[in-house]
Protein backbone atom coordinates (compact mmCIF):
# COMPACT_ATOMS: atom_id res chain seq x y z
CA UNK A 1 0.00 0.00 0.00
CA UNK A 2 2.82 2.66 1.15
CA UNK A 3 4.46 1.81 -2.71
CA UNK A 4 0.97 2.59 -4.53
CA UNK A 5 0.65 6.11 -2.14
CA UNK A 6 3.83 6.95 -3.21
CA UNK A 7 3.40 6.54 -6.50
CA UNK A 8 -0.08 8.79 -6.58
CA UNK A 9 2.03 11.38 -5.29
CA UNK A 10 4.64 10.83 -8.44
CA UNK A 11 2.00 11.04 -10.79
CA UNK A 12 0.06 14.02 -9.00
CA UNK A 13 3.38 15.94 -8.48
CA UNK A 14 5.74 15.16 -11.42
CA UNK A 15 9.19 16.85 -11.28
CA UNK A 16 8.19 19.25 -14.26
CA UNK A 17 5.72 21.73 -14.38
CA UNK A 18 4.97 25.27 -16.20
CA UNK A 19 7.56 27.44 -17.01
CA UNK A 20 5.85 30.02 -14.25
CA UNK A 21 6.56 28.24 -11.59
CA UNK A 22 9.17 28.54 -9.41
CA UNK A 23 10.78 25.27 -8.90
CA UNK A 24 11.38 25.61 -5.00
CA UNK A 25 8.51 26.45 -3.91
CA UNK A 26 6.70 23.46 -5.84
CA UNK A 27 9.42 21.24 -4.28
CA UNK A 28 8.72 22.29 -0.91
CA UNK A 29 5.50 21.52 -1.65
CA UNK A 30 5.75 18.57 -2.60
CA UNK A 31 7.48 17.55 0.12
CA UNK A 32 4.54 18.29 2.04
CA UNK A 33 2.84 16.12 -0.49
CA UNK A 34 4.97 13.46 0.89
CA UNK A 35 3.28 13.27 4.04
CA UNK A 36 0.62 11.16 4.06
CA UNK A 37 -1.43 8.02 5.95
CA UNK A 38 1.24 5.84 4.75
CA UNK A 39 4.27 8.00 6.00
CA UNK A 40 2.95 10.34 9.04
CA UNK A 41 7.01 10.89 9.64
CA UNK A 42 10.00 10.72 7.37
CA UNK A 43 13.63 11.43 7.61
CA UNK A 44 15.57 13.47 5.11
CA UNK A 45 17.27 10.38 3.91
CA UNK A 46 13.04 8.81 2.94
CA UNK A 47 12.46 12.09 1.17
CA UNK A 48 15.96 13.08 -0.91
CA UNK A 49 15.58 9.02 -1.98
CA UNK A 50 12.01 9.33 -2.67
CA UNK A 51 11.81 12.77 -4.96
CA UNK A 52 15.40 12.45 -5.85
CA UNK A 53 16.89 15.21 -4.51
CA UNK A 54 20.25 15.90 -3.05
CA UNK A 55 20.28 15.60 0.82
CA UNK A 56 21.39 19.07 1.10
CA UNK A 57 18.87 20.80 -0.38
CA UNK A 58 16.56 18.39 1.48
CA UNK A 59 17.53 19.24 4.41
CA UNK A 60 17.50 23.25 3.50
CA UNK A 61 13.59 22.53 1.70
CA UNK A 62 12.80 21.00 5.52
CA UNK A 63 14.54 23.86 7.43
CA UNK A 64 12.62 26.59 5.30
CA UNK A 65 8.99 24.59 6.12
CA UNK A 66 10.08 24.07 9.47
CA UNK A 67 10.42 28.00 10.02
CA UNK A 68 6.92 28.60 9.07
CA UNK A 69 5.55 25.60 11.04
CA UNK A 70 4.41 23.20 8.64
CA UNK A 71 6.74 20.55 9.49
CA UNK A 72 8.18 19.76 12.98
CA UNK A 73 11.36 17.67 13.53
CA UNK A 74 11.44 15.35 16.63
CA UNK A 75 14.53 15.52 18.13
CA UNK A 76 14.07 11.73 19.49
CA UNK A 77 14.25 10.49 16.14
CA UNK A 78 15.09 13.11 14.19
CA UNK A 79 12.72 12.54 11.89
CA UNK A 80 10.01 14.98 10.40
CA UNK A 81 6.28 15.02 10.81
CA UNK A 82 3.30 17.88 9.84
CA UNK A 83 3.73 20.88 11.54
CA UNK A 84 0.72 22.94 13.05
CA UNK A 85 0.44 25.34 10.38
CA UNK A 86 -0.83 23.03 7.62
CA UNK A 87 -3.88 22.24 10.74
CA UNK A 88 -4.49 25.95 10.72
CA UNK A 89 -4.92 25.89 6.90
CA UNK A 90 -6.97 23.19 6.92
CA UNK A 91 -9.17 24.53 9.50
CA UNK A 92 -9.06 28.03 7.90
CA UNK A 93 -10.40 26.32 4.67
CA UNK A 94 -13.14 24.46 6.71
CA UNK A 95 -14.59 27.31 8.20
CA UNK A 96 -14.39 29.40 4.51
CA UNK A 97 -16.40 27.21 2.92
CA UNK A 98 -19.83 27.42 3.41
CA UNK A 99 -20.34 23.72 2.17
CA UNK A 100 -19.42 22.16 5.56
CA UNK A 101 -21.82 24.29 7.10
CA UNK A 102 -25.01 23.98 5.08
CA UNK A 103 -24.32 20.14 4.95
CA UNK A 104 -23.85 19.35 8.58
CA UNK A 105 -27.43 19.28 9.54
CA UNK A 106 -28.11 16.84 6.92
CA UNK A 107 -25.47 14.73 7.52
CA UNK A 108 -26.38 14.18 11.06
CA UNK A 109 -29.96 13.16 9.77
CA UNK A 110 -28.62 10.62 7.26
CA UNK A 111 -26.31 9.47 9.78
CA UNK A 112 -29.14 8.71 12.57
CA UNK A 113 -31.34 7.20 9.53
CA UNK A 114 -28.32 4.90 8.99
CA UNK A 115 -26.59 4.51 12.14
CA UNK A 116 -23.26 4.27 9.74
CA UNK A 117 -20.27 6.81 8.95
CA UNK A 118 -21.20 9.59 6.62
CA UNK A 119 -18.85 11.44 4.67
CA UNK A 120 -18.58 15.09 2.85
CA UNK A 121 -15.75 14.66 -0.07
CA UNK A 122 -14.66 17.25 -2.29
CA UNK A 123 -12.49 16.91 -6.02
CA UNK A 124 -8.74 17.85 -4.93
CA UNK A 125 -5.92 17.22 -7.15
CA UNK A 126 -6.85 14.48 -9.28
CA UNK A 127 -8.36 12.45 -5.42
CA UNK A 128 -11.01 12.72 -3.22
CA UNK A 129 -10.68 14.72 -0.37
CA UNK A 130 -12.70 14.13 2.82
CA UNK A 131 -13.84 17.79 4.25
CA UNK A 132 -16.18 16.37 7.00
CA UNK A 133 -17.03 13.09 8.48
CA UNK A 134 -19.75 11.99 11.12
CA UNK A 135 -18.51 8.17 12.42
CA UNK A 136 -20.88 5.48 13.10
CA UNK A 137 -22.17 4.90 16.84
CA UNK A 138 -20.97 0.95 16.32
CA UNK A 139 -18.24 -0.30 17.53
CA UNK A 140 -17.34 -2.02 14.44
CA UNK A 141 -17.56 0.84 11.96
CA UNK A 142 -15.93 2.53 9.03
CA UNK A 143 -13.28 4.98 9.71
CA UNK A 144 -14.47 9.36 9.20
CA UNK A 145 -10.62 10.05 7.75
CA UNK A 146 -11.46 13.84 7.72
CA UNK A 147 -8.96 15.55 5.71
CA UNK A 148 -7.46 12.58 4.62
CA UNK A 149 -7.28 11.64 0.62
CA UNK A 150 -8.79 8.75 -1.44
CA UNK A 151 -8.36 7.83 -4.78
CA UNK A 152 -11.26 8.74 -7.33
CA UNK A 153 -11.85 4.82 -9.12
CA UNK A 154 -12.44 2.71 -6.28
CA UNK A 155 -14.77 4.88 -4.05
CA UNK A 156 -18.57 5.65 -4.39
CA UNK A 157 -17.45 9.17 -3.41
CA UNK A 158 -14.47 9.46 -6.17
CA UNK A 159 -16.74 7.94 -8.80
CA UNK A 160 -19.33 9.79 -8.07
CA UNK A 161 -17.87 13.26 -8.93
CA UNK A 162 -15.90 11.38 -11.62
CA UNK A 163 -19.70 11.04 -12.82
CA UNK A 164 -20.60 14.73 -13.36
CA UNK A 165 -17.57 15.73 -14.84
CA UNK A 166 -17.65 16.45 -18.69
CA UNK A 167 -16.55 13.25 -20.98
CA UNK A 168 -13.58 14.88 -22.01
CA UNK A 169 -12.41 16.02 -18.40
CA UNK A 170 -12.84 12.55 -17.20
CA UNK A 171 -11.32 10.65 -19.82
CA UNK A 172 -7.89 12.52 -19.59
CA UNK A 173 -8.02 12.11 -15.86
CA UNK A 174 -8.69 8.53 -15.95
CA UNK A 175 -5.54 7.98 -18.79
CA UNK A 176 -3.15 10.16 -16.77
CA UNK A 177 -3.86 8.53 -13.79
CA UNK A 178 -2.81 4.80 -12.22
CA UNK A 179 -5.95 2.85 -11.63
CA UNK A 180 -4.72 0.47 -8.54
CA UNK A 181 -5.87 -2.80 -8.16
CA UNK A 182 -6.94 -1.45 -4.57
CA UNK A 183 -8.36 -5.12 -3.81
CA UNK A 184 -9.86 -8.15 -6.41
CA UNK A 185 -12.44 -5.90 -6.94
CA UNK A 186 -11.07 -3.01 -7.87
CA UNK A 187 -12.09 -0.94 -11.70
CA UNK A 188 -8.46 -1.24 -12.90
CA UNK A 189 -9.53 -1.34 -17.15
CA UNK A 190 -10.50 2.81 -18.10
CA UNK A 191 -13.35 2.00 -20.70
CA UNK A 192 -14.60 -0.68 -17.86
CA UNK A 193 -14.85 2.82 -15.62
CA UNK A 194 -16.10 4.70 -18.15
CA UNK A 195 -19.20 2.28 -19.00
CA UNK A 196 -19.94 2.44 -14.74
CA UNK A 197 -19.81 6.01 -14.54
CA UNK A 198 -22.55 6.04 -17.50
CA UNK A 199 -24.79 3.82 -14.97
CA UNK A 200 -24.18 6.29 -12.09
CA UNK A 201 -25.33 9.08 -14.28
CA UNK A 202 -28.14 7.51 -15.12
CA UNK A 203 -29.65 5.38 -11.54
CA UNK A 204 -27.81 9.09 -9.26
CA UNK A 205 -25.93 6.99 -7.20
CA UNK A 206 -22.60 5.15 -7.05
CA UNK A 207 -21.24 2.31 -5.42
CA UNK A 208 -18.19 0.54 -3.79
CA UNK A 209 -18.20 -3.22 -2.83
CA UNK A 210 -15.15 -3.64 -1.40
CA UNK A 211 -13.55 -2.02 -4.54
CA UNK A 212 -11.08 0.24 -1.84
CA UNK A 213 -10.77 -1.70 0.83
CA UNK A 214 -11.47 -5.57 1.78
CA UNK A 215 -14.64 -5.60 4.12
CA UNK A 216 -16.52 -2.10 3.42
CA UNK A 217 -19.26 -1.06 1.00
CA UNK A 218 -20.40 2.20 0.20
CA UNK A 219 -23.21 4.26 -1.60
CA UNK A 220 -22.60 7.96 -2.77
CA UNK A 221 -24.32 10.42 -4.41
CA UNK A 222 -23.01 13.90 -5.99
CA UNK A 223 -23.69 17.07 -4.71
CA UNK A 224 -24.60 20.19 -7.21
CA UNK A 225 -24.31 23.62 -6.45
CA UNK A 226 -26.85 26.28 -8.24
CA UNK A 227 -24.57 25.72 -11.53
CA UNK A 228 -25.18 22.47 -11.45
CA UNK A 229 -21.72 21.31 -11.77
CA UNK A 230 -20.59 18.88 -9.29
CA UNK A 231 -18.90 20.41 -5.81
CA UNK A 232 -18.42 17.48 -3.93
CA UNK A 233 -20.20 14.21 -3.20
CA UNK A 234 -22.33 12.27 -0.17
CA UNK A 235 -21.53 8.86 0.86
CA UNK A 236 -22.56 6.16 3.58
CA UNK A 237 -20.18 3.58 4.04
CA UNK A 238 -19.69 0.02 6.41
CA UNK A 239 -18.62 -3.17 7.15
CA UNK A 240 -19.65 -5.74 4.46
CA UNK A 241 -20.79 -8.02 7.02
CA UNK A 242 -23.16 -5.31 8.68
CA UNK A 243 -24.74 -4.26 5.22
CA UNK A 244 -26.08 -6.99 2.61
CA UNK A 245 -26.42 -6.06 -1.02
CA UNK A 246 -30.25 -4.66 -0.24
CA UNK A 247 -29.24 -3.12 2.56
CA UNK A 248 -26.75 -0.98 0.67
CA UNK A 249 -29.37 0.00 -1.58
CA UNK A 250 -31.52 1.20 0.45
CA UNK A 251 -28.56 3.33 2.26
CA UNK A 252 -28.21 4.36 -1.69
CA UNK A 253 -31.51 5.84 -2.34
CA UNK A 254 -31.24 8.14 1.32
CA UNK A 255 -28.07 9.21 0.49
CA UNK A 256 -29.53 10.40 -3.01
CA UNK A 257 -32.46 12.12 -1.11
CA UNK A 258 -29.64 13.72 1.23
CA UNK A 259 -27.57 14.85 -1.77
CA UNK A 260 -30.52 16.44 -3.63
CA UNK A 261 -31.83 18.40 -0.45
CA UNK A 262 -28.04 20.11 0.53
CA UNK A 263 -27.97 20.89 -3.65
CA UNK A 264 -31.38 22.50 -2.83
CA UNK A 265 -29.95 24.08 -0.22
CA UNK A 266 -26.90 25.32 -1.98
CA UNK A 267 -28.51 26.57 -5.28
CA UNK A 268 -31.27 28.90 -3.30
CA UNK A 269 -27.88 30.11 -0.90
CA UNK A 270 -26.61 31.23 -4.73
CA UNK A 271 -29.80 32.27 -6.04
CA UNK A 272 -30.24 34.58 -3.20
CA UNK A 273 -26.83 35.89 -3.27
CA UNK A 274 -26.78 36.74 -7.39
CA UNK A 275 -30.62 38.86 -7.05
CA UNK A 276 -29.86 42.71 -7.41
CA UNK A 277 -29.75 44.33 -4.55
CA UNK A 278 -33.14 46.29 -5.34
CA UNK A 279 -34.93 43.04 -4.76
CA UNK A 280 -34.21 43.50 -1.00
CA UNK A 281 -35.36 47.50 -0.42
CA UNK A 282 -38.68 46.87 -0.72
CA UNK A 283 -38.33 44.81 2.94
CA UNK A 284 -36.72 47.51 4.58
Amino acid sequence: MASQDSAILNNLSPSTGPRNEVASVRKALEILCQFGAAASSLSVSDLSRSMNLPKSTTHNLLRTLQTFDFVKQDPSDRRYRLGPRVLELGLRFSHSTRLVSLAEPHMRRLADQTKETVKLGIFSDREVLILAAIESPYQLHTRGDEGMRAPLHSTALGKAILAELGTDEVREIIHSSHLFRRTPHSITDADRLIQELETIRNQGYALDVEENETGVVCAASGVADFAHSTVAALSVSAPASRVDPQQLLKCASLVSECARSISSILRQTDAARSLPSDRFKENR
